[in-house]
């Protein structure tokens, strides 16, 4: 109660949030006012709330379409009900207790049990560091999406496969983030023969889309219409677009075949995972996390508290291989993306606008780890079977 009425405060004293902004618009329109939130008269309104007046599209101004699947309305609808102000220190205020939650899983996904004092800190830092302070003012979903994406990793560990797949079909509520994990699950399954998970999957996601189809028909062809505009006011993009973008004339073939070089070296351990154990497939699942942030056509720097797991994953495997070393290793790494990417956002932001270098510093370090630790944890015997992966607390 306490953190929200904090929370409140702030949102007062601090009009924005416009990320989470538009999604309220759009989900109060649809549960209080019973209009189609992809109506463009539900987007005019939450420009008059951003900017007073309609958005200008040449400027780059943020036109508030709801632009996300219409399932999403599960985790927004419940928020319609109250005022703007009022909904958002409450989204804020569970942004802040996901955020911690992912750290406490990445812990349970490595088994990894540091002392007290250090999982205060990682807990501390997920919150304070650059990418989560941004994720909860702007009241970014991403956070949400994570917790789905790794609480069904970690429900796989344990062998609830069925609650593995319902959460995974749920992440297609932000289907950017999911795309290349949903697919290494499902395959991952299928050669494990874990087919409560293939089936939760499949008739999960179906089951959300469908339910969809019934309260809006349309709106798969609403939303994709709403992807066009948002592409060129929504300008972030993944670090291998933005490295071959310095390079102009040949930015479009750079980037698809940097891409194409990390999609198919991803593809090769996707294989060599198969029938493998479940610290093989942890490594490999975080991989996928940190490469789909790499490569994917449309990224944000909030998305990348997804990472938060598999950078535990690193600091728990070197600790557990270089013992004292290891843990004053991991002390520096947290100091250099808790203070790093802060010193360069305030050198280089742009009145409100980040710059494209605080794309690079998270994934390119997160992947120097995993690729540092993959000798450790892809050594495992092949075990081919239901039981290839979990344990049973």
């Amino acid at each position: 109660m306490g953190l929200t009425l904090a929370n409140l405060r702030f949102a007062r004293g601090s009009p924005g949030g416009n990320d989470y902004l538009s999604r309220w618009v759009g989900a109060r329109a649809w549960v209080v006012k019973g209009l189609n939130p992809y109506d463009p008269q539900v987007s005019l309104e939450g420009q008059m709330m951003i900017y007073g007046r309609p958005a200008n599209l040449a400027k780059g101004e943020d036109l508030a379409q709801f632009a996300y699947p219409l399932h999403s309305m599960i985790f927004f609808a419940p928020f319609a009900l109250l005022p703007y102000t009022e909904a958002r220190a409450a989204w804020m205020t569970l942004l802040e207790l996901a955020l911690p939650i992912l750290v406490l899983s990445g812990m349970r996904l490595a088994d990894w049990r540091p002392r007290p004092w250090r999982v205060a800190v990682l807990m501390l830092f997920s919150i304070f560091w650059y990418h989560g302070v941004r994720s909860i003012i702007v009241g970014q979903f991403a956070v949400i999406e994570a917790v789905l994406i790794i609480g069904a990793l970690l429900a796989m560990h344990r062998q609830r496969d069925i609650l593995a797949g319902s959460l995974l079909a749920l992440a297609t509520a932000k289907p950017q983030m999911p795309i290349l994990i949903y697919p290494f699950v499902l395959a991952w399954a299928a050669y494990a023969r874990r087919w409560k998970l293939v089936v939760s999957m499949i008739v999960g996601t179906l089951l959300v889309l469908g339910v969809s189809l019934i309260f809006i028909p349309t709106w798969p062809l609403q939303w994709i219409r709403q992807l066009g505009p948002y592409t060129e006011y929504a300008t972030g993009g993944p670090p291998v677009w933005i490295l071959a973008g310095y390079i102009p004339h040949a930015s479009d073939w750079i980037y698809w075949v940097l891409s194409l070089v990390f999609l198919g070296y991803l593809v090769w351990e996707w294989f060599r995972s198969l029938g493998k154990s479940d610290e093989w497939f942890q490594w490999t699942a975080a991989l996928t996390i940190v490469v789909t942030n790499m490569i994917a056509f449309r990224t944000a720097t909030t998305n990348y508290v997804v990472m938060l797991p598999a950078l535990v994953l690193v600091l728990a495997a070197l600790e557990e291989r270089w013992g004292k070393a290891g843990g004053w290793a991991g002390v520096a790494t947290l100091l250099i993306l808790g203070v790093g990417p802060w010193v360069l956002f305030l050198a280089t932001v742009v009145g409100n606008q980040e710059n494209r270098l605080m794309y690079f510093p998270l994934p390119v370090m997160t992947l120097i780890g995993l690729l540092t630790i993959r000798r450790w944890k892809t050594r495992s015997e092949a075990t081919v079977g239901p039981d290839v992966i979990g344990v049973v607390d």
